[in-house]
């Protein structure tokens, strides 16, 4: 015969277990330093509000120009943290090469003062990528962006 439990111990049982958890509840403030808390909390993601405008615009224009492009499919301009603090915008494609191979394509761009384009992406983003080494002249006509060599060396 099954063993059975009366539903007073099941009852007693849920009881001690909530009062487990609410007790732990009001105690973690005491258990869990206040920066353990604020570690563990989520942090914001950047958004659009925290790249400078005239980037995030370049940006968008340079999503604008991909999307004319047949094949390309998945266009989007999303936003990154900066080491430095500030938010940069990342545009993101994919495409088929000439062989049939998909291509995913990621271009991080910044604004570099003393550049000779007012927003510039690395040119190791575009290695051997052959829609966004077609595109290069356009984006540079209409978007005021170009290609450089983005170091944290400085110097080089």
């Amino acid at each position: 015969m099954p063993y059975e439990r009366s539903g007073a111990a099941i009852a007693g049982r849920r009881a001690s277990s909530r009062f487990g958890a609410l007790a732990l509840l009001v105690l973690a403030p005491y258990l869990f330093p206040a920066s353990v808390a604020r570690s563990v909390a989520p942090s914001s993601s950047p958004s659009a509000r925290d790249v400078p405008p005239a980037l995030m615009q370049s940006a968008q224009c340079m999503a604008e120009v991909v999307r004319a492009v047949p094949g390309v499919s998945d266009v989007q301009v999303t936003v990154s943290p900066a080491e430095s603090g500030r938010a940069y915008p990342v545009l993101e494609f994919r495409s088929v090469d000439a062989s049939g191979r998909r291509r995913f394509t990621e271009l991080s761009l910044f604004e570099i003062s003393g550049a000779n384009d007012a927003f510039v992406f690395d040119r190791s983003d575009i290695e051997n990528d052959p829609v966004a080494s077609r595109l290069l002249p356009e984006w540079k006509r209409k978007c005021q962006a170009g290609v450089g060599v983005i170091t944290s060396e400085p110097g080089l």
